[in-house]
């Protein structure tokens, strides 16, 4: 496999971590990680995005996705999460917020990276010590490669082995002898990821990061891609407004 980035691969591949709000358990029952699938399954209205795994754990979820236009996993993603929280709510007869603001997202950025993305969503239950296999939880894609499937389609695994047929030894071997991807950290670290990345920048500039729109810009893009964190936690953290922020970030990326 190679380990060179390809443009096909850097702009349409992202995981996908969305989370409860103050880590609360928003999918602990198999019926309310049931339902999000559901719900997911009925509000994918664009042929642009496709889902090659997923995996629903108890108080966060992991995707990997395929798309065309970033602004449809935005759209997708608040659709999917506002039709289930007003049903968890409607449930646990509780009003407010269910999921952390904003979703966590990770850029795919070759195809080694892409198929290690992969496995680390499928052995999610594994490492939380939910169950010994991957075949044995019922609430990932692992099974949807092999069985019945719900969210993983064929364009979904032509995406990651070229054809849709004779895929599963390929398959089978990924999830055999692929280390997980190393530069995803565990949704529980992001406070701990975000404050090792603001000091990080602080050495490095050795002075007011504001004072330095490069560094300080590259430190809230990559935030808001590595930890997961939202314009509103950042105006919170460094008391800047949040428009002000968005103006750093979008001179980054408009000259990258």
């Amino acid at each position: 496999m190679p380990r060179k980035a390809r443009k096909n691969i850097v702009s349409h591949y992202v995981h996908i971590i969305i989370q409860g709000i103050n880590r609360e358990y928003i999918f602990q029952k198999k019926e309310w990680k049931e339902d999000y699938i559901k719900i997911l399954k009925t509000k994918i209205e664009s042929k642009n995005i496709e889902i090659l795994a997923y995996c629903i754990m108890d108080n966060h979820a992991h995707f990997l996705i395929h798309y065309e236009k970033l602004e449809e996993i935005s759209n997708l993603m608040r659709k999917v999460n506002t039709a289930y929280a007003m049903r968890y709510n409607k449930i646990n007869k509780r009003v407010g917020f269910v999921f952390r603001d904003r979703f966590f997202t990770q850029p795919i950025l070759d195809e080694l990276q892409l198929y290690n993305c992969l496995v680390y969503i499928h052995k999610n239950p594994i490492k939380a010590g939910i169950c010994f296999q991957m075949q044995d939880y019922n609430y990932s894609s692992y099974n949807e490669y092999i069985k019945e499937k719900k969210l993983i389609t064929d364009d979904s695994i032509k995406l990651l082995f070229g054809s849709k047929y004779n895929y599963i030894e390929q398959f089978n071997a990924i999830h055999r002898e692929l280390r997980e991807i190393e530069d995803i950290k565990d949704v529980m670290e992001y406070d701990y990821n975000m404050e090792e990345l603001i000091k990080k920048y602080e050495n490095k500039i050795k002075g007011n990061l504001e004072e330095n729109e490069i560094e300080f810009g590259n430190l809230l893009l990559e935030m808001r891609q590595k930890c997961g964190i939202s314009l509103r936690e950042m105006s919170s953290i460094f008391r800047i407004n949040k428009d002000k922020l968005n103006r750093y970030i979008h001179k980054i990326i408009d000259n990258s």
